[in-house]
């Protein structure tokens, strides 16, 4: 008997293909709400693809980028920032009053409603992209399923073409440190209490230990940092960290480097740090001595995905782990684990699941430290390029030599460009000082446009008065301390090749 029907067959056959096609629930299933994983959400999103983000938190979507991290802590860090730099304009004694008068619920209300609005504008995005969001916590059952399980309810099972694991990270919490909350805590703990503390010991000089002691500092506490290393955050420019150390001590913050803890204990309403030749009592013991990815407990041994020592996932350039359709960003594969490098992680991935570009991450790009002045990076320090054993020039402009600085009553800030002799080409740039953060965007862009040193002082003009001019100085400072060449030995940027070359 003939189809009655031929437009319904039709589309039946038309469904069949379709699922034969897509067997899948989703062409993306994202683990975690952080910065590498909504950015992947996004991207797949605009690519037309059927998106899942599976979150244990649904009510604090963002995790510790908009909870407990980066949007609260820098929230609190600038109100304090913007009462120091009134002092060179209305005195110490008047600063000192902006910071008695600022309650800690203030501040802790303030950063609150920073991050609601953060995350009403996140949830916003993934609404108007048709990202659907689980509530959960997601397990791996194989390649293309997870299992979302539930406090309340039964567990389901999603499915996916490509997943892609951006769980984050937490704090480093060793077994032998009494954590309570109150006189022992962490990155998580420290924005939670009740009262400010009158002294507090930090162990850990690094950016997260740096970036607290200098709200605490400037709140007017008694704040000492206590670190294992000789040097402050390592891995950056020494001269830069040695300029921000001295700003931290002009806030009053104490240093006690290159003494390994003991021990940490409580005693009464007292944290006791143990170094090898005597004790630091204080109100709080602040715990800042790193990371690690937030990996277990989500099924990774039943697809053989690997970690390294720090649970951190092991990807490859594309961000793929052992398992070709499983992805893996942001914290979750350990450093640089930045929102901003995790956020650029997560388009990767996604434009490469998808087929739509092979784009690698760039070697070259910023690292912002939000202390009190700011501290910024991009390009090669000097550590590195003596390592490497290249001739480079170093060009300094201090903030007090610029207008803009000294009007603002800069007492501390540097900028250095650091450059090939021969070439001239740009190889690093660090900044200590206000708005580093911003000022280093400058450098990035100029070192990834190929402009060489002499550039900076023949072809662009900055505004006068502005922190920015702190480039053509420290430029300057470079081109007196090169050898003396003619005018055909200055290095010219070479044309870039048409594409029909």
């Amino acid at each position: 008997m003939a189809n009655k029907n031929p437009d319904k067959q039709k589309e039946k056959e038309k469904e069949k293909k379709k699922e034969k096609e897509h067997p899948y629930e989703y062409d993306l299933l994202v683990l975690g709400s952080g910065p590498a994983g909504v950015a992947a959400a996004m991207q797949a999103a605009k690519l037309d693809k059927k998106v899942v983000i599976v979150e244990k938190c649904p009510k604090n979507l963002g995790g510790a980028w908009l909870h407990t991290g980066t949007i609260p802590s820098k929230t609190i860090r600038e109100v304090l920032s913007a009462i120091q730099n009134v002092k060179s304009h209305v005195g110490q004694h008047w600063a000192d009053r902006l910071v008695r008068s600022t309650s800690t619920s203030h501040l802790l209300k303030r950063a609150l409603s920073v991050s609601n609005d953060e995350e009403a504008l996140l949830v916003k995005h993934l609404d108007s992209n048709n990202v659907k969001i689980e509530r959960g916590l997601g397990r791996l059952e194989d390649r293309n399923s997870v299992r979302i399980v539930r406090e309340d309810e039964d567990s389901s099972l999603i499915t996916a073409s490509k997943i892609m694991i951006a769980t984050g990270s937490k704090p480093r919490r060793p077994p032998e440190i009494p954590f309570d909350g109150w006189r022992v805590v962490d990155s998580d703990d420290i924005l939670q209490l009740d009262t400010v503390p009158k002294s507090l010991t930090i162990y850990g000089a690094g950016v997260i230990g740096c970036e607290y002691a200098c709200i605490f500092g400037a709140l007017g506490v008694d704040t000492t940092i206590v670190d294992s290393r000789a040097l402050i955050m390592q891995s950056m420019d020494r001269e830069i960290t040695e300029e921000l150390k001295n700003s931290m001590e002009s806030l009053g913050i104490k240093f006690i480097l290159g003494q390994r803890m003991k021990a940490i204990r409580t005693h009464g309403p007292k944290a006791i740090l143990e170094l090898p030749d005597h004790t630091l009592e204080s109100d709080v013991c602040f715990f800042a001595a790193g990371r690690v990815s937030t990996t277990s407990g989500i099924g990774l041994e039943r697809v053989e995905i690997k970690t390294n020592d720090r649970n951190a996932i092991v990807v490859n350039d594309s961000f793929q782990t052992a398992v070709p359709n499983i992805y893996a960003a942001g914290d979750a594969i350990g450093p640089p684990a930045l929102a901003s490098t995790s956020l650029e992680q997560g388009r990767i991935a996604a434009n490469h699941a998808f087929g739509t570009g092979d784009r690698k991450f760039p070697k070259v790009f910023p690292l912002g430290i939000y202390t009190i002045p700011e501290m910024s990076s991009v390009g090669k320090s000097e550590a590195e390029l003596q390592e490497e054993g290249i001739n480079y020039v170093c060009g300094r402009a201090d903030y007090e030599e610029v207008a803009r600085g000294y009007i603002r009553g800069d007492n501390h800030g540097l900028l250095k460009i650091l450059a090939d002799v021969e070439t001239e080409q740009l190889l690093g740039i660090h900044i200590v000082g206000a708005d580093a953060c911003n000022l280093i965007h400058i450098g990035q862009c100029c070192m990834l446009s190929g402009m060489l040193l002499r550039d900076l002082v023949d072809t662009v003009i900055f505004n006068y008065p502005t922190l920015a001019e702190a480039y053509r100085v420290a430029a300057f400072n470079a081109i007196n301390q090169l050898p003396e060449k003619s005018k055909d030995d200055i290095p010219k940027k070479k044309p870039k090749k048409s594409k029909a070359a």
